[in-house]
């Protein structure tokens, strides 16, 4: 008899009960219950198994079982395995995000990640043995050996992890949902930390599909909304994108459970002039690019990033809308590594997932910040309430520390499209979503941690608080769209105008991709996983205004106010100050602006700088054994430092100088040659530049390149200044780096090094 059935006889044994004494009721229990469901009801693992606890939904908390599950229905599982080596990786985490780290935004690629912190073949071995002797079926096994899909019965899967699924009714859906936490033999212990599937509860939403007649709506776009011309004035983007930062090199992957119609996107990029389409599909688990219900959600995502960022290649990630299919299309972004910016506008409230899956997919975007990718998530569109219901939550996956949560603003412009002014976006009487009305997600995480970058005035709750920033997503302000996709309940004639959170999570992400381009443009390294550059800004002195500080209205809860608030996060952005910032702040403190300056005497510090001289006064070490100075590929004379052309290398050249102790500014400049045999925007092969103390100790990194970043002869110039600063009368190394993995040989060369120093 399984549980389920056991409720089912309730009723007839209730007066019987009711006579007995607890330790009777107990004993009796044991007699009908079978033993590992009366341990999962106590929360024990059965004889000899071990329990994988987290997979008891917080929304069904008060909900009784209806009846069982149909025995022969299949299910489709997603089931991931524990990371290894995981405090290691959280401590690359953090430095990669140190400035004065010789790690700092060096990421890792796909493979590194695998070899370093993914199950081993023989985890996968064990786990795909157990799950086949039970009858289920292995379809694949991820490239990072961290998801493995497989397939059986309902009875098939409750005979396997030792649970009974049952239906509830949870508002107007029937769902299904274990009774009690699976668990797998004890040998199997430790190595499974989710099992997604085993329930249908979350159903991801789209967070965009907040619309207005056009009669409701300023006639700024054909049908309403901000257009992109409109978006960029607003926002202080023209300086950049017209500056020839519009996203040009970069990849923006785009999360969607949905298709779209191709000759509605291809309307919006002819209507505003944006170029040719620069987008593609990458398809997961048997989707297809069939425009549904939620077409315009797709459609939004795809023209607000190309309003913003027109030159970036979009790869549009269509999967199922289902847990497996969530966790296998995120795991797909983060395994091709094609994108180093991701947008999200689909999410669900955190407690309709357990805490397993809040976990799986937090070591998914731990992979993806190893990597040096930035995800960009909508926060929700019922404002404090993202459950729909009376209690206060937060949205999935914006709630997690490895992305950037996005909320809403009510955005107001000026004479020509300028900035006005903003406010939190809601509104109490819009209640098509939730009984407290529509507005800008924010909260208090219930299962994660505040991160260690989220720190600074106003951030002091113990729990991740989100959002992180905000943009325009009050409807009644909105973008202009195009949608032709009547199941989406756009009309023939395209033009709408679209409100929600998902709008602003994409316009951050064409931000990201476009700031990108300014900064590899300027030798300075990219935004990474953007969230401790965000709070770096936030939290110390800049040059410019990097946010616009939103101080009024609320969330239906929280309050905007001075500083960070749960309503809107650190505020909007003024982008083109952003992109200054962030090129004088990245980069271990090798940006412009950097403090001193002013008269003095200006002297070269290096000595045979062109390699004309020979290594000398220059040291090297080859992992090769061989001479790096040559005459291969000089940029002026007969010499450079070549580094590497060869597979498995570690050549490394340096200088050791003394900076006079009346120095007033110090700038580092040099000329550098990347040829290399690899393809495609993965980094394999990797240059470094660093300043290092007399002891060989990294003192900051100051600029990092890879084989994606091939070019011919460039010349790069930093400012050293303020990282140099406590080191004046002291020596110090001038230091270059090249490294190859085994396959592929990537050529670095460096001429023309000077360290000119200014002094009194």
């Amino acid at each position: 008899m399984n549980i389920a059935t056991f409720f089912r006889s309730a009723r007839r044994l209730a007066i019987v009960l009711l006579a007995l004494s607890a330790s009777s009721v107990a004993a009796l229990l044991l007699l009908i219950v079978p033993s590992a469901a009366y341990a999962q009801l106590h929360g024990e693992a059965p004889t000899n198994r071990s329990l994988i606890r987290g997979h008891m939904v917080p929304l069904l908390r008060n909900h009784k079982p209806l009846h069982s599950e149909s025995a022969s229905h299949t299910l489709q599982l997603s089931i991931a395995l524990k990371l290894r080596n995981e405090a290691q990786l959280d401590a690359l985490l953090a430095a990669q995000n140190d400035p004065q780290s010789p790690l700092y935004h060096h990421y890792l690629t796909p493979q590194q990640f695998s070899e370093q912190f993914g199950p081993t073949p023989e985890t996968v071995n064990r786990v795909v043995a157990y799950l086949r002797a039970q009858g289920l079926r292995v379809n694949s096994v991820s490239s990072n050996r961290t998801l493995i899909s497989a397939s059986g019965s309902v009875a098939q899967v409750e005979q396997a992890f030792a649970i009974t699924l049952a239906d509830y009714q949870m508002g107007n859906r029937t769902v299904y949902a274990p009774t009690g936490e699976p668990s797998v033999p004890a040998e199997l212990g430790g190595l499974i930390l989710n099992i997604a599937g085993l329930d249908n509860v979350a159903h991801y939403r789209p967070l965009g599909l907040q619309r207005l007649s056009s009669s409701q709506m300023p006639h700024t776009g054909p049908g309403g909304g901000y257009t992109p011309s409109e978006l960029r004035t607003a926002y202080d983007m023209n300086s950049l994108i017209n500056g020839g930062s519009n996203g040009s090199g970069q990849t923006v992957a785009i999360f969607e459970l949905d298709g779209y119609r191709a000759s509605d996107v291809n309307a919006y990029l002819s209507y505003y002039g944006l170029g040719s389409a620069k987008y593609s599909n990458v398809l997961v688990d048997g989707a297809t690019n069939t425009a549904g219900s939620g077409a315009i959600e797709v459609e939004l995502d795809m023209e607000v990033v190309s309003a913003i960022a027109p030159g970036a290649n979009q790869k549009i990630y269509i999967g199922p809308n289902t847990v497996t299919g969530v966790n296998d299309t995120y795991n797909r972004i983060v395994t091709d590594n094609l994108a180093k910016v991701v947008s999200i506008s689909w999410g669900e409230c955190e407690a309709a997932a357990g805490t397993s899956e809040l976990a799986t997919l937090d070591n998914i975007f731990k992979q993806g910040a190893a990597q040096g990718q930035a995800f960009f998530a909508a926060s929700g569109d019922s404002g404090a309430y993202d459950c729909d219901n009376n209690s206060l939550a937060v949205d999935s996956p914006a709630d997690d520390p490895y992305v950037v949560g996005v909320g809403g603003t009510h955005l107001v412009t000026g004479s020509g499209g300028t900035y006005s002014s903003e406010s939190a976006w809601s509104n109490p009487s819009d209640t098509q979503r939730s009984p407290h009305g529509s507005g800008g997600g924010g909260g208090i995480s219930s299962y994660f941690a505040r991160p260690s970058y989220q720190t600074g005035p106003n951030l002091t709750n113990a729990n991740r608080m989100v959002p992180d920033v905000s943009a325009d997503a009050d409807p009644a302000t909105g973008y202009s769209v195009y949608c032709t996709v009547t199941a989406a309940g756009c009309s023939s004639s395209g033009w709408l105008a679209v409100g929600g959170t998902s709008a602003a999570a994409p316009l951050w992400a064409g931000v990201a991709a476009d700031v990108n381009q300014y900064l590899t443009s300027q030798g300075k390294a990219t935004l990474g996983s953007a969230s401790a550059t965000i709070y770096r800004l936030y939290n110390t002195t800049q040059t410019y205004s990097a946010y616009h500080d939103i101080t009024s209205g609320n969330n239906l809860y929280y309050s905007a106010t001075t500083g960070y608030d749960l309503a809107t996060g650190i505020g909007s952005p003024d982008v083109w100050n952003f992109a200054r910032d962030v090129a004088g702040t990245s980069g271990g403190g090798g940006g412009g602006g950097g403090g001193g300056g002013g008269g003095g005497t200006t002297t070269q510090l290096l000595s045979n700088a062109g390699f004309e001289s020979g290594r000398t006064p220059w040291q090297e070490s080859s992992s090769g054994g061989y001479e790096i100075v040559d005459s291969t590929n000089p940029h002026t004379g007969s010499y450079s430092a070549y580094l590497c052309g060869y597979n498995g290398c570690n050549d490394q050249i340096w200088q050791t100088v003394t900076l006079p102790s009346t120095t007033t500014k110090v700038v580092l400049s040099y000329w550098l040659y990347i040829s290399t045999q690899e393809s495609g925007s993965t980094c394999y092969d990797y240059f470094y530049v660093r300043i290092r103390n007399s002891s060989g100790s990294t003192i900051t990194t100051v600029q990092t390149r890879c084989n994606a970043n091939a070019a011919g002869w460039t010349q790069y110039t930093f400012d050293l200044t303020s990282a140099l600063s406590s080191y004046y009368g002291q020596q110090i190394q001038v230091y270059f780096q090249g490294t190859t993995d085994s396959s592929l040989v990537t050529n670095f060369f460096v001429d023309d090094v000077a360290l000119n120093d200014t002094h009194s």
